[in-house]
Order: C-alpha cells, then structure tokens, then sequence
C-alpha cells in the first residue's frame, strides 16, 4: 500500500468515531487504534501474511425490526446485581502506581512456560527492573519499572492482550513523593 494512502486512511480514521480499524490484504497488515483521548495508535507490518483465502465480507441486509409501541406498565423493584470483575478491587487503581504496557500486544510473566515469573505479589521491583514482556509484532518487547515499590497486584492474565498505556502491575511506591 503506498504512503499517501496509509495517511488517507489515517485521517479518516481519525475523524471517525471508530476505536479501533483493521486492514489486511495479502501484502499488507495495518491496525489503527485510538485511546480514551482520542489520540490514534498505528501498528503496521509489511510483511507478507500466510497464504489464507479471504473471505468476503457479505453485509447484512436484514431489515429493521418494526418499531414496537410502548406500554406503560408498573416495574417491581429487583435486586441490583453487583459488578463481578476477575480481581478483588479494594479502591480505584492510581495509573501513576502501576507500570503501564510500553506497546499493544500480548503480555507475558515470564520469557517462557517452564520459567518462573519475572515478579510475583509481595516481590519489591526497582526502576528500570523487568517485570513482564510483551509480544507486538513477532518481537518481544521488555517490560520495565519505571519506579520502585511493593508488587500489590498483577492487573493482566499471562497471555491477555493488552493496550498501550493499560497498567498492568499495580505497586506499593518506596516513596509517594516518587510518584
């Protein structure tokens, strides 16, 4: 794909209300994301991708359903249902105590299955430490302190995708004046 398309595309990307984009072609491989500012984030790889036939994408034609008139009728009150989330969550996470994924991609605990984690729960990290890795773009990419502290919780799965910027291990800081 040339340049000045990649940057058309870019910039309609951009205007648009889309989080995120994704084009491949049998050359070419482009993923545009945006953050909650609005800021895009372009990943790109030249490569040639496996030879996997393409399915067209057929768009659905369904029509819409009719519009349903609406009736008044009395609630009953039910028990509101609390938020199940994977972690227990004591407060808000402060961004500014975790470190954050430096790129998109797949995080990792450890360089492989058969060895132990770079960092576990209660473990103290010092700046510029490895605590994790992440997979973009078939390169492994470390992932590193960026202050000291108390290892309090790891907020990502071995293996879950992540975003650029998303924390990942949340600290205890040495100092809150580090912060």
């Amino acid at each position: 794909m040339e340049l000045d398309k990649i940057y058309q595309l870019m910039d309609k990307f951009e205007q648009s209300t889309l989080t995120n984009f994704e084009y491949r072609d049998q050359d070419f491989e482009i993923q545009l994301g945006k953050k909650a500012h609005g800021k895009p984030v372009v990943a790109t790889q030249p490569e040639p991708l496996p030879n996997t036939p393409v399915s067209p994408v057929v768009p659905d034609v369904t029509p819409a359903p009719a519009p349903q008139p609406i009736v008044n009728t009395p609630v009953a009150p039910t028990a509101t249902p609390e938020p199940v989330s994977a972690a227990p969550v004591e407060d808000e996470i402060d961004p500014q105590e975790c470190v954050t994924a430096p790129v998109v991609g797949i995080f990792y605990q450890a360089h492989s299955s058969e060895e132990a984690p770079y960092v576990r729960i209660g473990d103290h990290v010092s700046v510029g430490q490895q605590v994790g890795l992440i997979q973009a773009m078939q390169m492994m990419r470390p992932v590193v302190a960026k202050q000291s502290g108390q290892v309090k919780a790891i907020l990502v799965k071995n293996g879950d995708e992540v975003n650029f910027g998303q924390p990942l291990i949340q600290l205890v800081p040495d100092t809150p004046s580090d912060i």
